[in-house]
């Protein structure tokens, strides 16, 4: 069978090494195969494909010994390296019957040698031809039984010995287990057989003839071909050539279809190879092949092609608005020539500065992620579902990654005849100029171009056109009402100490090996002075244009966390207000000064503020809140009191930077409804927040905002803690909720602002600024020549990944009484308590510990004093 070149999946998945000493895995009785109670594997085949090889495809053959039916839905079989690392793991769905044999087929090689018989269900696993391990795990993760051969560090007592292209391990004794890899396998020609069989050769041979089928019966009414391993015939008009780039193949379509919906697909992949013959776009041809399923699309491999007699009729590009939600709506439409004419806006560009994929969302606004529009749990999973099955990516027709393996081909969209183009943000609308090809492909449905695309096309090539919305965001924030304002920016790890100066510290490079960013070091930021110059230049700009009284920074570094010298705390932020200052031709910044008590256990990045000394004061020292729930864990907050430097009034300003959700802290995972590991712990935060505050009684009719990055979406547990305890979402009721983050093909906001009534009474006016989360990374100063063409410049665009907001307000010497918690917030269940300890407002703020008291208890751990 063939195999086209794939990228990777771009949902990355998280596995674990496992250890290599050979004691660790000498079958513990807990494997209780030798009692012919429970499935073994019985055959394992790694060259599928391969030089050599007697079958295109890798398998492996389990057997039911019992005398029952011993159903495997949900059980897993891993496939790993001699080493014992995880490759690919297949979750299994089906019944080994009692005494009979399970085939399970893997990953097709480069060669169509031999088909396997029927299979029982088909995974993506490929095993090496001559050692690796093979394990069979159970619906609770329990090892059931495991096959190591050749010079596999994981095995039963002892590993098999070792294979080649053209054998397979098998037991000497179908189904006998005696937990000794050495004796139970013995090396020889595979014999697969599944529940319908099986030979000890291939079913189709080389020579046999070819049936004569449309492409539609190839391709069949249901997910798979019917005809899977035959070798067939069939004819069609050439819609899509993919000669370059990876892909490897054709799109062929039956002659006169397009103009409906058929129930079966009338167009096909063709691969033809790294080596091969390619016919033109709109070529009329005859092509034998054999009948394939690769990752759940149906091809033909081991394909030719001749032209035919006479031109068939040709393929019209099928209208539609938009791809239909679903996988099993879709499958009709596999490798159909398409124009969509539907609305469809720009989701997702993380993945365009690798593999050259947009994400697009059918309709005119980007996906939200869930628990920022609705609550966790059930309404947040089915939105996600939702979400899922409505995404389309709008590939280029190619398999290779413009930053690693790729580098000297320009970006494809925001490069065109191998310059800079135009930015594609999320959020941008799109309109398709040609017809493109409906394509799936590590578990994406996909829209291809007709041919590869890449930053030596014209514009006029692009299957897109969209208009370019940066120029609208400049100058953005001068329309912020309000005589006074505040905001926040997380400013990408602004490391004024340097990769370059920490032993030991290793770099990500560019395209010429330059030293860009810190690779996992103490400094998070840049690795270079040329780096640093980049990134400087970029936070200034948007600082000095984003133009507010008060601004809450958070990811600046801490450099007393990382040279120890405590009197060095400010030093970053020093540095940062100078460089600000310098750009803004006069003192226009000055920063808030570390207080005499500092963080416990603090992080190498901190929060911090700067103000302008023209129009604010700090009002006494800043207040750092020292609290279990931080510590170790996140930045403590840090609050700072301002007054006008006209005497219009005082405020309070809080900047805070939670818990992420990248890592698991104390035990509090991930829990499934959709806010991600450590959400127990960002409400605690929320509240010892609180907690704080209404410690702070000469604040107490102050008016006061939170601002700054809680790592929690509007709808979730951490936000709502705030708005129970009286304080104001000030994105919703002021600024239309606009996101500030994207993650995942999905945009929310991290990013807060929040009031006490006595703050909301003063607000304005709020906006956020767009500048970061919708632009393509490819313009952040850690990518800058990754690719051949430079997309660096110094506009505050990709600044950082998140957007600041800014909230105008206007003091008054009584400020108007408010309700707390108000503001215009339509969200459905936005009142609904948090759980049953939660405060419904200030007034009850005298149980505000009860939230935090019952989280701590859950998960363990006891409040500083």
């Amino acid at each position: 069978m063939s195999v086209r070149s794939r990228r990777r999946a771009t949902t990355l998945a998280i596995t674990t090494a496992l250890g290599t000493a050979a004691s660790l895995f000498a079958a513990p009785a807990a494997l209780a195969t030798p009692a012919g109670d429970n499935v073994v594997i019985n055959e394992v085949y790694g060259g599928g494909g391969n030089s050599g090889s007697v079958y295109g495809n890798d398998f492996v053959e389990l057997y039911n010994p019992t005398d029952a039916d011993i159903d495997v839905t949900g059980w897993v079989i891993d496939q790993q390296s001699a080493a014992g690392n995880t490759g690919t793991a297949h979750t299994l769905n089906g019944t080994v019957p009692a005494k009979s044999t399970y085939l399970v087929q893997g990953k097709a090689g480069t060669n169509s040698t031999g088909v396997l018989p029927t299979p029982d269900e088909t995974g993506s696993f490929n095993f090496s031809g001559t050692q690796a391990v093979a394990e069979l795990r159970d619906g609770s993760g329990a090892v059931v039984d495991l096959v190591g051969w050749g010079g596999a560090a994981k095995f039963e007592t002892a590993p098999a010995a070792g294979t080649s292209n053209s054998t397979s391990v098998a037991r000497v004794e179908t189904g006998v287990d005696t937990d000794d890899n050495s004796a139970d396998f013995a090396v020889g020609t595979p014999t697969p057989a599944g529940t319908a069989g099986g030979d000890d050769a291939p079913v189709t041979e080389p020579d046999a003839p070819a049936e004569k089928l449309t492409v539609s019966q190839i391709q069949g009414e249901g997910p798979a071909t019917p005809y899977l391993g035959r070798k067939v015939t069939t004819e069609g008009v050439v819609t899509a050539v993919y000669a370059e780039g990876g892909m490897n193949g054709y799109v062929i379509q039956e002659p006169g279809t397009g103009t409906e919906v058929t129930a079966a697909s009338p167009a096909i992949f063709v691969y033809v190879g790294a080596t091969g013959a390619y016919p033109a776009v709109g070529d009329s041809v005859v092509v034998t092949g054999t009948a394939e399923e690769y990752y759940e699309v149906t091809q033909l491999g081991s394909a030719s092609f001749a032209p035919a007699d006479a031109p068939f009729a040709p393929v019209t590009a099928l209208e539609i608005d938009t791809l239909p939600a679903g996988d099993e709506a879709r499958e009709a439409f596999e490798h159909v020539l398409v124009l969509p004419v539907g609305e469809h806006t720009v989701t997702n560009n993380y993945a365009l500065n690798s593999y050259g994929e947009i994400g697009l969302a059918p309709g005119s606004e980007p996906l939200r992620t869930p628990t920022d529009v609705v609550l966790p749990g059930e309404e947040a999973i089915s939105l996600q579902a939702e979400n899922d099955a409505a995404l389309i990516t709008l590939d280029d027709g190619r398999t290779r990654n413009y930053g690693r393996t790729d580098q000297a081909t320009p970006l494809p969209y925001i490069a065109v005849d191998g310059g800079v183009h135009q930015s594609i943000r999320t959020g941008d609308a799109v309109s398709f100029q040609h017809p493109v090809i409906v394509d799936f492909d590590h578990d994406l449905w996909r829209f291809q171009p007709t041919q590869p695309i890449t930053g030596h096309n014209s514009a006029a090539d692009l299957p897109i056109t969209w208009t370019e919305s940066r120029t609208a965001e400049l100058g953005a924030m001068d329309t912020v009402a309000g005589e006074y304002s505040v905001a926040s920016f997380n400013v990408l790890n602004y490391f004024t100490s340097l990769g370059q100066d920490e032993d030991g510290c290793r770099a990500y490079t560019d395209m010429y090996g330059a030293p860009v960013g810190a690779n996992y070091c103490t400094v998070r930021g840049a690795f270079s002075e040329e780096a640093f110059t980049d990134q400087q230049a970029k936070i200034v700009a948007a600082i000095n244009g984003l133009d507010v009284d008060v601004l809450g920074l958070e990811e600046i570094e801490n450099t007393a966390a990382v040279t120890g010298d405590v009197e060095r705390r400010d030093e970053s932020l020093a540095a940062l207000v100078d460089a600000l200052n310098a750009a803004a031709g006069h003192e226009r910044w000055a920063y808030v000064e570390s207080p005499a008590e500092v963080g416990i256990d603090e992080d190498v990045i901190r929060v911090g503020f700067i103000y302008d000394p023209a129009t604010v004061a700090p009002v006494g020292g800043s207040r750092i809140f020292n609290h279990d729930a931080f510590t170790g864990d996140a930045r403590q907050p840090l609050a700072q009191e301002f007054e006008t430097v006209d005497g219009a009034g005082t405020f309070v300003a809080v900047t805070n930077h939670f818990k992420s959700k990248g890592s698991v802290s104390r035990g509090d995972a991930d829990t499934g409804d959709g806010q991600g590991n450590n959400a127990s712990l960002r409400t605690a935060q929320s509240q010892a927040l609180i907690d704080a505050l209404d410690a702070q009684t000469d604040w107490a009719d102050a008016p006061v905002f939170i601002l700054g990055d809680l790592n929690a979406y509007t709808r979730e547990d951490a936000a709502r803690v705030l708005e129970a305890n009286g304080y104001t979402n000030i994105n919703l009721s002021h600024a239309g909720g606009e996101p500030t983050y994207q993650f995942d093909g999905q945009l929310g906001s991290l990013d807060h602002a929040f009031g006490n009534a006595e703050a909301m009474a003063l607000v304005e006016d709020a906006r956020v600024w767009n500048i970061n989360a919708d632009e393509p990374i490819a313009y952040e100063y850690s990518r800058r020549n990754y690719n051949t063409v430079d997309f660096y410049d110094t506009t505050p665009f990709r600044s950082s990944d998140h957007d600041p907001i800014k909230v105008g307000f206007t003091l008054t010497e009584t400020p108007a009484e408010s309700e707390p918690g108000t503001g215009t917030d339509p969200r459905p269940g936005a009142d609904k308590p948090l759980n049953p300890n939660a405060n419904e407002n200030a007034a009850h703020r005298g149980n505000s510990g009860s939230v935090l008291s019952w989280l701590a208890a859950a998960l363990g751990w006891g409040q500083r004093q």
